[in-house]
């Protein structure tokens, strides 16, 4: 068992906090702070993701047309081949969990 404080990024946007690897699992968590106005591109990741908005407002889209706005509390669920764009709406902070099969 791990018990640890939430921390972001200071220079970086990204801070891996917790990476584990067990029984063919492969599981990140980290956070992310993001300022109005930036732009992450669209991208898929090789992971399925499940973020928490601790605090902000984001919008989220998918490149077959699916939009979501998020606001603090939020949580969201990705597939790992969903390609998706964020626009950060309002300063915001993330928390964030990737899930990775490693077999």
């Amino acid at each position: 068992m791990e018990v640890l404080p939430l921390t972001y990024p200071e220079k970086e946007y990204l801070k891996y906090l917790i990476q584990k690897q067990e029984e063919g699992v492969a599981v990140d968590c980290g956070s992310v702070v993001l300022k109005k106005g930036q732009v992450l591109p669209f991208k898929t990741l090789d992971s399925h993701e499940i973020t928490y908005l601790v605090l902000g407002k984001l919008r989220v889209l998918t490149n077959n047309g699916n939009e979501k706005i998020m606001n603090q509390g939020d949580l969201i669920y990705l597939n790992k081949d969903e390609i998706r764009k964020t626009e950060t709406l309002e300063d915001s902070k993330i928390l964030f969990f990737l899930f990775k099969k490693t077999d």
